[in-house]
């Protein structure tokens, strides 16, 4: 599914695979791709609006919180 991790700044992301505390207070997560034989890593995450996070999960994370997973109604089951 997708995780939801919130940074330092209070910054609200959302990413597709469990994020990794990164340096400077910033949640990360990348993925390798090749285009035309060049290799890189690619950074995969959509900053939400303020206040999506408690919406989502029904409660507020801070940076000191562990990522948590969107789980659908059937997954919660």
């Amino acid at each position: 599914m997708a995780w939801l991790a919130v940074n330092k700044d209070g910054t609200e992301w959302i990413m597709p695979e469990k994020p990794v505390r990164g340096w400077c207070g910033h949640w990360e997560y990348s993925e390798e791709v090749y285009i035309e034989s060049e290799q890189g890593y690619v950074p995969i995450e959509i900053e939400l609006p303020k206040g999506s996070v408690y919406k989502l999960l029904g409660k507020e994370l801070t940076w000191d919180d562990e990522p948590v997973e969107l789980q659908t109604e059937t997954e919660r089951r």
